[in-house]
Order: C-alpha cells, then structure tokens, then sequence
C-alpha cells in the first residue's frame, strides 16, 4: 500500500514538469510557425517582430539589483545558508517601444513571458555591506518602479509579495537576474492590436506572448533545449513512479 502511495506522489511529481514541457513546446512551436514581420505591415493577429528596444512615454525601471535603467526585469532573491532556498522571486515590466528600420511598434509586456539571456545576469553579494543594506536598497528601487508605474497608469507584476524579512539573510544574500534593457535587440511574438491611428500595440494575454533579449533563432534553440530538458525529468519521475508501484 506505501509503494502505490509513494507511486502516486511521483506520478503527481511528474504532472509539473509535464505541464511546463508542453507550455515550453507551444511556446517553441509559436516561434517557428511565426515568421518575423516589419512594424510597418502589422496586422491584429499574433505578430513577431525584432528590433532595438527604446524606452516608452512610461519612462524605465530601475533595476532593482544593479541600478541601471531596464524595460523588464526578473529576480531571484537566494539567501545563503548551509543549502541554498530561494526565498523571493519577482518580476517588474514596464511598457516600451520596439523600433526597427520600417517603424516602430508599442509593447505592453505586462503579461508576457520573458525569455531573457544571461546576458545582463548579476550574482551580487556585496562584502562590504551587509546584507540587511543590500535588501533595503533592493526594496526601495522596486518599490521605487511601483510607484513611478502608479502614477504613469501603467501595470506592474512581481510573482510573489515582497518584505525585507525574507530578502534579508545573516550570512549573505545573493541577487541573480536577468534584464531587458534600452538598446537591446529584442525579439517580440504576440497579439498586436490596432491603436486606431495606424499605430499598433503588442501585448494582451490572448495567445502566446514572448518578450525576450535573444534572436529567434537562438530563443528557439533556448527553448528547445529546457522542452527537452523537461521531458526528461518528467520521464524520469515516471518511470521511478512505476518502479516503486511493481517493485516497492
């Protein structure tokens, strides 16, 4: 009877794995059936364009981590014990502009999924500060976006509520990120709206929505590899599941 009980918990181990293969897959199937197209011939459907990403009238964010300007940001907040837990994970947006050599084109990522490189990934623990310092500036720059967002009517989102007692660790915090920032080539696929003045905007959550920093070839492969990756532990759980069934 423990065998099929531990069976079932493995199956159930399994179903997420399973669930985010198969969001990664349509996400990659969206990519490659979705052939990149100039801002200047958009139509309301899911759309993909690439282009340099420039700040809107929204104004930027102030990367919570390292203080630069940004257009999408996301977190991982570990503390540093004798294992590493993930005590805070977030995310901030701001909407921006996407320019290529034919126009541009309004992005409101706010529900998008971010597929972002390591390409402005920190690691940062600072040994002069402690840690305490470290999450309070860390909390008042996102604080900081929240308000500036409130103000410019536009719509913030991080994934989990943000305190100083859980950013805040005795023996070392470490930040890791990754950032869309102005100037970056970004690559956009999702469904475009018109604004009514021959102007459209990307954003919504009908569809699949991608807002990231690499080139779509190299998202595709990104993403190919984690479907991958996926699939493999979602298999591996299975068979252990019906390992323990028949022979625990």
């Amino acid at each position: 009877m423990a065998s099929i009980s531990t069976g079932l918990i493995l199956v159930v181990v399994a179903l997420i794995p399973t669930y985010l293969f198969v969001q990664v897959r349509q996400a990659n199937r969206a990519v490659a059936s979705t052939e990149t197209r100039p801002t200047a011939s958009l139509t309301d459907d899911i759309v993909a364009v690439s282009g340099t990403v420039e700040a809107g009238p929204a104004g930027v964010l102030t990367h919570p981590i390292t203080g630069a300007d940004a257009l999408a940001v996301r977190w991982d907040v570990e503390e540093q014990d004798d294992t590493t837990e993930v005590d805070e994970s977030g995310r901030q947006t701001v909407p921006f502009r996407l320019v290529d050599d034919h126009g541009a084109v309004d992005i409101d990522p706010s529900e998008a999924d971010l597929h972002l490189s390591t390409a402005h990934g920190e690691t940062f623990v600072d040994a002069m500060r402690a840690p305490g310092e470290q999450a309070r500036t860390f909390l008042e720059r996102v604080q900081e976006n929240e308000r500036r967002s409130h103000e410019a009517g536009t719509k913030q989102i991080h994934n989990t509520p943000i305190n100083e007692a859980t950013v805040h660790g005795g023996g070392g915090v470490h930040y890791r990120s990754r950032a869309l920032q102005p100037g970056d080539t970004g690559y956009v696929l999702g469904p475009a709206r018109s604004d009514g003045d021959g102007t459209y905007t990307i954003g919504g959550d009908h569809g699949e929505f991608i807002v990231s920093d690499m080139s779509r070839d190299a998202l595709s492969e990104d993403l190919g590899s984690n479907q991958w990756l996926l699939a493999g532990v979602a298999l591996l759980f299975y068979v252990l599941a019906a390992y323990v069934t028949v022979f625990g």
